[in-house]
């Protein structure tokens, strides 16, 4: 993996790339893990060149104060693509990433191959409310960790929600970072878009969802709702896995996202 930085649309964007082949556009989740190269990755770029921007105020890419709201990222992305010269790519998204990833794929399905969502936010369905995922507060790691993940003793757990009084100062500040940049989209509405649902009928990628059966930060009925409004989608349900579906089972989401965006590369050849 190398990392570097692009500037697009004045924004000065921190990029994690590695592999090689076909390129796969990866939009991380709030946790920031564009820049943590993971076993998914790692597997995914066996034969694909993947490709994983911070979000604008993640990490260190920059231009927060230009994005207001989700319709802003969209734009992000689509000047990302264009600076690549790609007049369409596969992408996958986590949570966060997949809310842009579904947003991206509605509003401009010709710039979408195939879609990987891994227990994405994005909708609401009334009645089914999604975890707070901005409560974590000192004290409360212990309580964060059984929240995201089915088994809150997995060996990654404390990777992925660290007691924030181990951290150091540059750890903590991108901590911080993360859920200020977070806050600014998907705040206020909380994790979605009112609009979104009535959109999704316009996606024309073949999509995989991903999804925890014990997910507990986005239940495991949003992703059968997304299969059912997203017109060329199927849900893969992964058992004994939480919301840090992407740590917890990573070989599961890795064969299903590797099985998914190899038929696509089968059918076009």
């Amino acid at each position: 993996m190398e990392v570097g930085f692009e500037e697009i649309a004045g924004r000065r964007v921190q990029v994690a790339e590695g592999g090689s082949g076909p390129p796969l556009l990866y939009l991380h989740s709030a946790a920031g893990e564009a820049l943590v190269w993971m076993d998914v990755l790692n597997g995914l770029a066996e034969d694909r060149t993947v490709v994983a921007p911070a979000h604008p105020g993640f990490w260190e890419s920059q231009g927060l104060e230009t994005i207001h709201d989700i319709e802003d990222l969209v734009n992000h992305y689509l000047a990302f693509m264009d600076a690549r010269g790609w007049e369409e790519v596969d992408v996958m998204g986590t949570s966060l990433g997949g809310w842009i990833a579904m947003e991206l794929a509605a509003r401009w399905p010709e710039r979408v191959g195939r879609m990987v969502l891994a227990a994405s936010v994005g909708i609401r369905i009334p009645g089914v409310p999604m975890a707070d995922v901005f409560a974590m507060s000192l004290g409360k790691e212990e309580d964060a960790r059984a929240l995201t993940f089915h088994d809150p003793h997995h060996p990654l757990a404390k990777m992925a929600i660290p007691d924030l009084m181990s951290l150091d100062d540059d750890e903590l500040a991108n901590f911080l970072k993360a859920m200020a940049a977070t806050a600014k989209i998907a705040w206020n509405p909380y994790m979605h878009d009112p609009r979104l649902e009535s959109m999704l009928g316009r996606v024309t990628a073949d999509t995989l969802l991903i999804w925890g059966r014990s997910d507990k930060v986005v239940p495991v009925a949003y992703g059968n709702r997304l299969a059912g409004l997203i017109p060329r989608a199927r849900l893969e349900v992964v058992e004994e896995c939480g919301h840090s579906i992407m740590l917890e089972q990573p070989t599961a989401v890795l064969e299903a996202a590797r099985g998914h965006l190899r038929a696509g590369a089968a059918a076009a050849a």
